[in-house]
């Protein structure tokens, strides 16, 4: 049976998050969290998202959805505001399942280059956590921030489509490794072979002697051609 992952995607529609040089949270959220997803797809996990397009994604919604979802983990993307810098990774206070999960993700994200600002956790007046996303999942759940939006240092790890792709893959290989799933890089793709090169014939009869014929026939082998004397 396939393993299920739920993915929360922070902010969206007219709640923007942190916006700062240049970019808003709910769009870099977005960005990492499909590469995550795919990622996760391509390894026959299956994947379970509050958005996968820009809109109000509500907190409150989001939980139930993933509830109902039933997954084996969940993770909540963010991105940081507040000028730090580098990823810190939230779990449950009592340790457990969210905490492997928690170590495993920042464990690949540092490996791409981010500072690391540890693993962490938080409690609200009454003694419970202070994000409803790790209290009120049924599974272990984490919450991911990647880096400062507001840091324009930090920003730099996620500021290209390519780099949001990174860490988006960063992430799932983190998700992966405590499914027990092993990550396979990804075959590159095959450059086809161009077989349409045409034989010409160069004939001596055609020039003054040999040599000049030899000499035409070099300049069509450098060209890429293949070609013969006759």
């Amino acid at each position: 049976m396939a393993k299920r992952v739920f993915i929360g995607v922070g902010h969206g529609g007219s709640d923007s998050g942190a916006v700062a040089n240049g970019f808003k949270e709910k769009d870099l959220n977005l960005a990492i969290a499909l590469a995550c997803r795919d990622e996760l797809t391509r390894h026959g996990v299956k994947v379970g998202m509050s958005r996968t397009k820009d809109e109000a994604d509500p907190l409150t919604d989001e939980i139930k959805e993933c509830n109902a979802f039933g997954p084996d983990y969940a993770v909540e993307i963010h991105n940081n505001a507040g000028g730090g810098d580098g990823v810190e990774i939230y779990h449950h206070y009592g340790g457990g399942k969210g905490k492997t999960l928690a170590q495993n993700i920042l464990n690949e994200i540092v490996a791409i280059g981010q500072n690391s600002r540890g693993l962490k956790t938080k409690k609200n007046s009454d003694g419970r956590d202070y994000f409803g996303w790790i209290r009120q999942t049924v599974a272990p759940a984490c919450l991911v921030e990647c880096a400062f939006v507001d840091n324009k240092k930090d920003i730099t790890i996620i500021d290209t489509a390519a780099e949001q792709k990174k860490m988006g893959i960063a992430i799932a290989k983190g998700i992966l490794k405590t499914l027990g799933i092993t990550w396979m890089a990804e075959k590159p793709k095959e450059t086809p072979v161009n077989d349409t090169k045409k034989l010409y014939r160069v004939q001596v009869g055609a020039y003054a002697e040999l040599k000049n014929a030899e000499e035409m026939l070099k300049k069509l082998k450098s060209a890429g051609f293949d070609g013969i004397i006759v």
